[in-house]
């Protein structure tokens, strides 16, 4: 069983494809999210083997999506949906190795065939990462047969990079909160891979990196609000969001009022 991320935010056509994996019992687990923003917060928690998006999308369109999901897992499936009058995004497509690029409307004979194309190719993989590991496994017995000491020296050593390179970003992170900080961005800025410093940031906090940057920015919109001289107009850019909107759910989300009520509560005497 593999594991599928549909980004789509038009409810019949995510109705639609489910229909259509099922019809052909394709071997997915399918999570849903509405737009990019959401899907890119799921891959942080979500171990998905293929990502199929739109490309327009409110909040992150799917390009900046497939970017940005590429940086965090390389080894994604990404398959792109869009209309007739959306083909210039395919040039872009290919520059971020997108596996397929499928037109809507959906034809059913089409979209099979890509599918099946994507779990062979998934097959394939799994047999190659299985020999891999049989690998690993004998290296790793090898490896055990080295002197304790400096096994534990190597480890020490580890470990101390990757406490140092937790403390950059989140240093990073709080100089910088307002700024646009992909996890790609940040990835660069410590010298490790996306993948790499998402499974360490995790482990080393509790919570994803992308988790961890929209705390920080709601704590700092509060703080700002709490200020009477700061518009929210003003206060979304302030900490790093571009759109309003999406500013006002993700406020809600964390505590429970809008931006709006927030403020209100504040002036009250």
């Amino acid at each position: 069983m593999y594991r599928m991320l549909m980004a789509e935010d038009d409810k019949i056509e995510r109705e639609g494809i489910q229909f259509l994996l099922n019809k052909y019992a394709f071997p997915f687990e399918i999570q849903e999210a509405k737009h990019g923003r959401a899907a890119l917060e799921m891959l942080q928690e979500y171990e998905a083997d293929v990502l199929l998006t739109d490309i327009k999308m409110p909040f992150m369109d799917g390009i900046q999506l497939a970017r940005e999901a590429r940086a965090l897992k390389p080894q994604l499936k990404i398959l792109i949906l869009s209309g007739h009058g959306e083909f210039d995004y395919a040039k872009t497509a290919i520059s971020l190795q997108v596996s397929h690029y499928l037109l809507k409307p959906i034809e059913p004979e089409e979209f099979r065939s890509v599918i099946q194309a994507v779990i062979q190719q998934l097959d394939e993989e799994q047999a190659a990462k299985r020999e891999q590991q049989e690998w690993q496994k004998a290296y790793r017995q090898e490896q055990q047969r080295l002197p304790e000491l400096a096994q534990g020296s190597a480890d020490n050593s580890d470990s101390e990079s990757r406490r140092r390179a937790i403390e950059d970003v989140l240093r990073i992170i709080e100089k910088e909160f307002e700024q646009d900080l992909s996890l790609e961005y940040l990835s660069k800025r410590v010298h490790l891979s996306a993948s790499y410093l998402s499974h360490t940031f995790k482990k080393a906090t509790g919570v994803s990196v992308v988790k961890y940057i929209n705390q920080y920015r709601m704590e700092q919109a509060k703080a700002y609000l709490d200020q009477s001289n700061y518009k929210i107009n003003d206060v979304y850019k302030m900490v790093g969001f571009s759109d309003l909107s999406y500013f006002g759910l993700m406020f809600k989300q964390y505590f429970g009022v809008t931006p709006t009520q927030y403020r209100d509560k504040v002036r009250i005497p």
